[in-house]
């Protein structure tokens, strides 16, 4: 469920030895939004993806991307999403797009509505009325809110969040901008007032332009999404903290009351001062990767739970997986067992097999799953590794946890355990 605007252009007339292309669309679609963006620190965030038809082109950490694709008549197609990043972001795209019909030769056909293009939904391609944009967008944000209240029982709720690893948020929705309680989105629900002064603290970009507003937002979004928390391991890690407190710096010399709250700026600067000496998160507080996050195993329907801050690894052309943090590591594998006849094996009996290197020291069941772990010391290198295996019928997930020699057990059991198996049929 998402707002934004799908148009269709009249044909791309290039120069006459020059016919439109997707390479030229690229190129040129790229040349253009550069020259849109009014910062280098903004313009050196672009990526790019190039499809078979087209291109996608991102930079604002909470977007999904403005993509334009070349129609086989010479007409393009322009479309995005621009409720997880806010009004600003949807007012910025369209300067953006009437940039491109200005230099390329073209014009949107905003009024033609047909089964390629919707129009702009919040009706900003006609008028250009700001407080109507913004009126959409917090109608938008009840309508949603009044959806995820019929689903109380559910947990770590995610709107406008990209899909991947989820954190365990202890809250009722989670956004870019942060956790959101049930009770505060029960009055959004309730009230249109409500609606619109919330979509202000909900929307990373609220007002249009590159004021207050948009860096505060910025920096808030790397806050929470972007952070790991931890001294930086590399050069983007480094660059990730650096970037929010640039925007944090850019938003308060406008505006002082956008400032980041001084403790969680003071975090900042003191990650980036200390380095990799700062091996796990050190306190509560805003940011995702400070909690515990639940990772999707080669795409699921496995999954298990980890520290948000650890890193994930393919390795073996990606039979295999790693995550890795401060002295912490689980490596994981899969395997799926079949009969010539295609019956599957039953899960006690692949753990029998995979119990053949020893006794296990845990035993657990979990809905489908049934598990054993057994406890292995290298004294030597100092480390002590749990080896967990988890199966049901058919299928069998094996994971080594590792952990200092003289670190608690607990931590490594509770990522074991934490293993769970989303049946397909489900």
């Amino acid at each position: 469920m998402g707002i934004g605007f799908q148009v269709v252009s009249t044909p791309w007339k290039r120069r006459m030895w020059a016919k439109p292309s997707v390479p030229a669309l690229l190129r040129e679609f790229q040349r253009t939004y550069l020259e849109a963006l009014p910062e280098p620190v903004l313009r050196e965030r672009l990526q790019v993806w190039q499809g078979e038809h087209g291109a996608t082109l991102a930079w604002h950490p909470a977007e999904e991307g403005l993509s334009i694709e070349l129609r086989a008549d010479g007409s393009l197609i322009a479309c995005a999403r621009t409720n997880t990043v806010g009004p600003g972001y949807h007012a910025f795209l369209l300067d953006l797009l009437d940039r491109i019909a200005a230099q390329w030769g073209l014009r949107w056909r905003w009024d033609e509505v047909d089964d390629e293009a919707c129009g702009d939904e919040t009706g900003y391609a006609n008028g250009r009325d700001l407080a109507q944009l913004q009126d959409e967008m917090a109608i938008w944000l009840r309508q949603v809110a009044q959806l995820l209240l019929q689903r109380r029982d559910a947990q770590d709720l995610f709107v406008s969040m990209p899909i991947g690893p989820m954190p365990r948020i202890g809250g009722f929705v989670g956004s870019p901008m942060g956790i959101w309680s049930e009770d505060r989105f029960e009055r959004i629900a309730a009230s249109e007032a409500e609606a619109l002064a919330a979509a202000s603290e909900f929307f990373p970009w609220w007002q249009p332009g590159f004021g207050a507003d948009f860096w505060s937002g910025l920096a808030r979004v790397g806050v929470w999404c972007d952070v790991n928390w931890v001294g930086p391991r590399d050069q983007a890690e480094r660059d990730v903290l650096r970037r929010v407190l640039d925007s944090d710096r850019r938003a308060t010399a406008i505006d002082p009351r956008r400032a980041l709250e001084p403790e969680v700026r003071d975090e900042l600067q003191w990650l980036l001062d200390r380095g990799a000496e700062i091996e796990l998160p050190q306190r509560e507080g805003p940011g995702y990767k400070r909690l515990p996050t639940r990772h999707a195993l080669y795409g699921g329907p496995w999954s298990v739970e980890v520290p948000g801050h650890f890193k994930e690894h393919e390795l073996n052309d990606g039979n295999n997986l790693q995550y890795v943090g401060d002295r912490r590591a689980v490596y994981v594998s899969s395997l799926s067992i079949a009969a010539a006849d295609g019956s599957l094996p039953p899960a006690a009996e692949l753990l029998e097999t995979a119990n053949r290197d020893g006794p296990a020291d845990l035993a657990w069941a979990q809905d489908e799953i049934v598990a054993t772990a057994r406890w292995e010391e290298d004294a030597q290198a100092r480390v002590r590794h749990l080896y967990a295996a988890c199966a049901v019928d058919g299928r069998v997930l094996l994971l080594t946890i590792s952990d200092e020699l003289d670190a608690p057990r607990e931590w490594a059991e509770a990522v074991a355990r934490s293993v769970r198996w989303a049946s397909p049929e489900q």
